[in-house]
């Protein structure tokens, strides 16, 4: 059993949570994109307690953080991975994005051991890190030498066969933020080597009246999309269930009609609070999954 018990020797049937017969119903994969949910607050379960809790949602599998405290450590992952992979295929389940570490191709070579890695296990997508400008210095020049960095990362993710993705996150600082600067450092990069994890949350906080234009102008870059919900409380931002915040059901409608279906989506479930992590987890992924399906048509 890989990592800590979190459940303090609890077994998962005790929660509810094991298919067959578990709180929230087990439920068939519709046909078609598949669907992922990114275990961000689940990192600390087992292998196979992660697997046991995911099943029931009826989704093709995880958008799994194998970074720094996630699942595994970018250099463990060589060794761990196999055995992660093979938890989740116990349960129907893959991994169909590798939530990474992974910000270039790196002088030691880890970056490089990762893919790899994911490569021989079958995993054919990727996240990476978040970039940041440098508020204190001109932003062009540094366009300029992010577009270098990933021009050289899509040249690696080519030669080893697996998809790169760059979310775009809402910050000043955030490279992506704005949406055009990524479109213009992918301009001349192979979506199928590196493009756009599109985040319809991230994206409507940026740009509340111009979110479609942006996911239209990027539209050739999008290797995936993210599914979450922001909700503005006096002057922050507060994450909340799908469908009760500024994302746009109409974000739904353009993804089917306007992305070829091996663009998968992932759900982001970020507003769980205190009680029980896994349980309050799995059940809000179960209803942002409804929300999302809804919209989808």
């Amino acid at each position: 059993m890989e990592r800590r018990n979190f459940m303090g020797g609890m077994s998962l049937a005790g929660l509810g949570l094991v298919a067959g017969g578990n709180a929230f119903g087990a439920a068939e994969k519709p046909a078609g994109r598949e669907v992922a949910v990114f275990t961000k607050f689940l990192e600390k379960l087992t292998f196979d307690e992660l697997a046991e809790a995911i099943a029931p949602l009826g989704v093709a599998g995880l958008e799994a953080p194998l970074r720094k405290g996630g699942h595994i450590e970018p250099e463990d992952l060589a060794e761990k991975l196999p055995a992660f992979v093979a938890a989740l295929a116990g349960k129907d389940l893959k991994v169909v994005i590798m939530a990474s570490s992974i910000s270039g191709v790196d002088k030691g070579g880890l970056a490089e051991k990762q893919l790899r890695a994911a490569a021989k296990v079958g995993i054919t997508r990727y996240r990476l890190e978040h970039l940041r400008y440098d508020l204190s210095k001109p932003i062009k020049p540094q366009v300029a030498d992010f577009k270098a960095r990933l021009t050289d990362l899509a040249a690696l993710n080519r030669e080893i066969g697996i998809q790169g993705l760059y979310q775009n996150h809402r910050g000043n600082n955030f490279v992506g933020g704005p949406i055009w600067d990524m479109v213009e450092m992918l301009g001349e990069i192979d979506v199928k080597d590196l493009g756009m994890a599109f985040d319809f949350a991230h994206a409507t906080v940026e740009g509340s009246n111009a979110w479609e234009m942006n996911f239209r102008r990027a539209l050739p870059h999008i290797g995936a999309v993210y599914f979450k919900d922001y909700k503005l409380v006096g002057k922050n931002w507060e994450a909340c269930p799908i469908g009760e915040g500024m994302v746009n059901p109409l974000a739904g409608k353009l993804v089917t009609e306007m992305l070829p279906p091996e663009v998968p989506i992932s759900i982001h479930i970020e507003y769980v609070k205190g009680g029980d992590v896994v349980e309050d987890t799995v059940a809000a992924m179960k209803n942002d999954l409804a929300t999302v399906r809804k919209w989808l048509g």
